[in-house]
């Protein structure tokens, strides 16, 4: 197999962002997947290609990458493979070559098939709330292109790709985790620092600390030292610096500890009214606006929760019913938009009520 990353744009939760895609190509069959992500790092490499083993039941005995920096580089005759992608290598038993630099013949194939993606399946660029769901019905996709002819060999991809596969190692017994765990330091609000611009928040008592996170292709962990997650979030990507806040898992803890609000990262992060109105609030009322966050944050995303909460506080209702009822309308009709009047139930009281009362 041959592997290379190309570029494009996507709408991700309606935001317009960059993407990599990874393309895994077999050039005997002309057969090929791809899979997005937000960079070109060791573990965007080792899930994109592990997702692929895992739905083809095999792995290819020799695959042909890039002088790509998620997998390791090369320095004259010397390759230095990035730690975390040696190890997947170990795990599969792939053999690999890494094309010089600048030398785009020696992997040819995936150059034309990186193309071939972009115009078939990346444009116009592809909307969609969640990249990993995203994902997986994009190698749905990339398998029912394999129903026409080979340009050269007249015959179906997807047939000649059933003898690639014969080709193919077995999968390991046990599944490779595509994660890098790192020990981090915290500021005073319990936040760290990745890839030296995207900030994530921990827990208020880890400020000032060291924590481990453990860091992979679309999600970024803090850990206990039992190994349990305290907050998750979806890894950040690109230059400018990004701030990320645990909403359910950050809600939870202070609902808890209602008195480390003025100290936590989801304080410092909400708009200066909601802040304003919340930290008015005595003992009991932040217990209540905290409990109604977690709630909220497990169905909903933090734009239409923060929403929901300014708007209750507006209207003076901070009870976990009516920041419900609030939210189910912002991510229903929109709170701009009249309700639906509903079926005419004209007809029924036609028959059952006559003159003089109820039939």
């Amino acid at each position: 197999a041959q592997v290379d990353f190309g570029e494009a744009d996507s709408f991700e939760g309606g935001t317009k962002k960059t993407i990599k895609y990874l393309c895994v190509s077999f050039p005997y069959s002309n057969a090929g997947y791809a899979q997005i992500f937000g960079g070109e790092t060791a573990e965007c490499v080792t899930q994109g290609l592990k997702d692929v083993f895992e739905r083809i039941g095999g792995v290819p005995q020799r695959i042909v990458f890039d002088n790509a920096s998620g997998v390791g580089k090369r320095i004259d005759k010397k390759i230095r493979l990035a730690d975390l992608f040696l190890r997947f290598k170990c795990h599969y038993g792939f053999e690999i070559t890494i094309c010089n630099p600048y030398a785009g013949h020696e992997k040819g194939h995936v150059e034309n098939k990186v193309g071939y993606v972009r115009r078939n399946f990346l444009v116009p660029a592809p909307r969609y709330d969640d990249i990993e769901t995203y994902n997986k019905e994009l190698l749905e996709r990339c398998e029912k292109d394999w129903d026409r002819t080979h340009y050269k060999k007249q015959q179906l991809i997807s047939k000649l790709f059933e003898e690639d596969k014969f080709a193919l190692s077995p999968l390991p017994l046990k599944s490779f985790s595509c994660l890098r765990y790192e020990k981090v330091s915290t500021d005073g609000y319990g936040k760290f620092c990745h890839d030296g611009k995207h900030w994530y928040s921990s827990a208020p008592e880890m400020a000032n600390g060291k924590i481990i996170v453990s860091i992979g292709a679309h999600r970024v962990e803090v850990l206990e030292k039992s190994g349990v997650t305290i907050a998750g979030h979806q890894r950040m990507y690109g230059n400018s610096r990004t701030d990320s806040v645990d909403w359910h898992t950050s809600a939870a803890r202070l609902f808890k500890n209602p008195g480390a609000w003025r100290n936590s990262s989801m304080r410092d992060s909400i708009p200066d009214t909601l802040r304003s109105s919340m930290d008015e609030l005595d003992h009991a009322g932040l217990k209540m606006a905290l409990k109604a966050i977690r709630n909220l944050s497990g169905s909903y995303d933090s734009e239409t929760v923060l929403m929901a909460m300014t708007e209750s506080v507006n209207r003076g209702l901070i009870d976990e019913y009516s920041v419900s009822a609030i939210a189910a309308r912002i991510a229903g009709t929109g709170l701009d938009m009249l309700p639906e009047s509903g079926p005419d139930l004209h007809s029924y009281d036609s028959e059952l009520i006559v003159k003089g009362g109820m039939q």
